[in-house]
């Protein structure tokens, strides 16, 4: 289909609305054994009705399938290599069947996004990505963790996002004017606790802002607003191989001034209703009711990115309801006289946010994983090829750029011509397979691996990178690899034809 039908391939937008863990390369294969499964009458993770109203799709699929194999074999006997009409009107009639079975049948099995979900999700995109801009121009994070995706932002973009989302965009996606049901599923089930959060962050000053904004980006079980450490929320992380970078996305200066609250705090008192709030947030999972996975609306939308900013910042202090004004005054002296002292509500905001933020990764993995690949694609820097390596390219040379920095030990860069005419002879014997036991920190860049930066081999040189250095495919006949496989950057642009190079790796 790709090579006779190109472009008139039947829509494969509604993707974006399926959960990441099935978005494998072998989708395909497993939609056609399903739709086998489906009209042999065997129903698979799902209910007997909905297998019954999916059986119809399924054996107009196989059925056209069925087709499409006796028009090639026909054609390849006759004329191969030619894609006369008949043939391209059976694989365009295929492409549509299956599409549209592949659809009813994720939808039949897990929940999808809605359109409204997705467009809520991209505001949250938007929203991660402001914040970021914001806490680099604070000094909170530097770009050089970014590009190195530290661990820790996993945690420490969304907990400051949701300062952000609250004070700096109060209009965004988490307005809570707005109802729970309008708010995006990620956060909607905290709604109540968001909202006794932006009543307490309403009251800092800016020191006091910047103390819990700087503690928020501490290691996750470390609270600076408290001599003691709170309670650890126990969210665990998915295993984030995160894609290569692109264009920075170019988003306003987020920062605002911050008003000033001087009245002193009054005695201690019990704050219940936080605990029960985060209680009940806890207990909310995929389907924004319970733990348990729902069935989602199942429309078809363009898969659009969202890039444009959120709306302007406003100044704190100037949403609805919340004035310079005596009863303003009245309710900041009234939150502050809850708590012992400063320290204890900055400490108690610090539990209730990092709780919050925490908890997403475990109810709603998928979602945070898809949302935060993609503040990293958006937000890393992209490094700028140099003129010698530009030039290169443009000439199709093979030979060793000089300018290139080189991995340390790369046992092409030892022997450059040796290694080129054994490739052009096809002789190369397969490199050296560095131990993953061997290798702590990727070869280019040096960074430590964890849990979140993983080791990927270069098919190239045999040494170890991670996903950053090693965001490229290509083919390597002298290796017998007939198929694309990931190459380091190095290899990429210094040692490699570009007859070999491929697309970016995932």
């Amino acid at each position: 289909m790709e090579e006779c039908i190109p472009t008139q391939r039947h829509s494969r937008d509604y993707l974006v609305k399926f959960p990441e863990e099935l978005l494998v390369d072998n989708l395909g294969n497993h939609m056609l054994f399903a739709a086998e499964c489906l009209l042999a009458g065997t129903f698979l993770e799902m209910e007997e009705s909905d297998g019954a109203q999916l059986r119809p799709q399924a054996r107009n699929l196989l059925c056209s399938l069925e087709l499409v194999r006796a028009v090639l074999r026909e054609q390849s006997l006759s004329q191969p290599n030619t894609y006369p009409e008949p043939v391209r009107a059976v694989l365009i009639q295929f492409d549509r069947l299956f599409a549209e079975f592949e659809l009813s049948y994720v939808s039949s099995l897990v929940a999808v996004k809605s359109p409204d979900e997705i467009y809520r999700q991209q505001e949250i995109i938007v929203l991660f990505c402001e914040t970021v801009e914001r806490a680099l121009h604070l000094g909170y994070l530097t770009q050089e963790m970014i590009d190195g995706y530290e661990p820790l932002l996993m945690f420490t973009i969304p907990r400051l996002a949701i300062i952000s989302g609250l004070l700096i965009y109060p209009e965004g996606p988490l307005s809570l004017e707005r109802s729970p049901e309008e708010m995006s599923r990620v956060f909607s089930p905290f709604y109540n606790l968001l909202k006794k959060i932006r009543d307490l962050l309403r009251v800092l000053s800016a020191e006091e802002l910047c103390l819990l904004e700087r503690s928020l980006c501490t290691a996750e079980q470390e609270d600076t607003c408290s001599p003691e450490a709170p309670p650890a929320w126990g969210a665990a992380v998915p295993s984030v191989d995160p894609p290569a970078p692109f264009s920075l996305l170019e988003v306003p200066n987020a920062t605002q001034p911050l008003p000033t609250c001087t009245t002193q705090p009054g005695p201690p008192s019990a704050v219940d209703d936080l605990g029960t709030d985060w209680q009940q947030g806890c207990a909310v999972g995929q389907d924004g009711k319970s733990l348990s996975t729902g069935t989602g609306v199942s429309h078809t939308i363009p898969g659009v990115m969202v890039t444009s900013p959120l709306r302007s910042p406003q100044p704190l202090g100037s949403s609805p309801g919340v004035g310079v004004s005596a009863s303003a005054g009245a309710r900041c002296s009234e939150l502050r006289s809850r708590y012992s002292s400063t320290r204890d509500m900055l400490h108690t905001l610090f539990v209730c946010i990092s709780g919050v933020a925490d908890q997403l990764q475990t109810n709603f993995a998928s979602d945070m994983r898809s949302i935060l690949k993609t503040v990293f694609k958006i937000v890393c820097s992209q490094a700028e090829p140099s003129k010698e390596q530009s030039d290169s390219k443009e000439k199709g040379g093979d030979s060793c750029v000089t300018d290139t920095p080189r991995v340390a030990d790369c046992p092409l860069c030892s022997s450059p011509a040796e290694a080129a005419r054994l490739r052009r002879a096809g002789a190369c014997p397969l490199p050296e397979w560095v131990p993953d036991s061997s290798c702590s920190q990727c070869s280019a860049r040096r960074s430590p691996f964890t849990l979140l930066r993983r080791r990927h081999h270069c098919r190239s040189c045999g040494k170890i990178f991670c996903a950053r250095c090693s965001p490229n495919t290509a083919v390597l006949p002298y290796y017998s690899q007939s198929k694309p496989v990931r190459v380091c950057t190095h290899c990429y642009s210094t040692h490699l034809p570009p007859a070999s190079r491929c697309a970016r790796s995932q």
